[in-house]
């Protein structure tokens, strides 16, 4: 698996935006690191986190999740932050997009990824402790409506698309609170259409 990732790395220029996520491969054999995920189709596998090219589909980076490993040099942190910190070594300081969902993005993750010169966009839980309440809360808003806020070079998004549903979007490219004329009615600011 390695020189086929290095192979990956070596012969392919990816475009500007990059997505990461995570890949159960259905596998019901014994083996230590198999997962459980009722979310998933198969629902037993082998968990792989994915750097992927979002033009073309063409995988960058590839890590399997084998677990907590014993001390030792193949024991790795499985945090987040550190999974897609190691995803993005390869195109590390090259000012290219990262968009992930929710398990993924976090107010740290941006600062660490704007340290490599990497801007990033994704969902956000309503959990993250540097949310202020007026962007969780739907009291007092109007369906399709958005809240946007700005911070040293990132920008988060409260969107309300629907009656008891907000959805939350951080993001390091933009930096402006346009609303995509394209999306008609449902005024979705560019950072969701993004």
């Amino acid at each position: 698996m390695e020189i086929m990732v290095q192979n990956f790395k070596k012969y392919y220029s990816v475009s500007e935006y990059l997505t990461i996520d995570e890949q159960l491969s259905a596998f019901r054999g014994k083996c230590p690191f198999r997962q459980f995920m009722p979310s998933k189709p198969a629902k037993y596998g082998i968990k792989t986190f994915a750097l992927v090219d979002a033009k073309t589909a063409y995988t960058v980076n590839l890590e399997t999740y084998v677990g907590t490993q014993p001390e030792g040099p193949y024991k790795l942190s499985n945090s987040a932050q550190e999974v897609v910190l190691r995803l993005t070594e390869p195109v590390k300081g090259t000012n290219r997009n990262i968009t992930g969902d929710n398990w993924f993005s976090s107010i740290p993750l941006i600062e660490r990824l704007k340290e490599n010169k990497l801007t990033y966009v994704g969902t956000l839980r309503k959990n993250e402790r540097e949310i202020p309440k007026e962007f969780i809360s739907s009291t007092g808003r109007s369906i399709k409506s958005s809240l946007f806020g700005f911070q040293n070079d990132k920008t988060l998004v409260s969107y309300y698309p629907k009656r008891n549903k907000v959805v939350l979007l951080v993001s390091s490219m933009h930096h402006h609170d346009s609303i995509d004329s394209d999306t008609g009615a449902d005024k979705k600011p560019e950072v969701v259409t993004f």
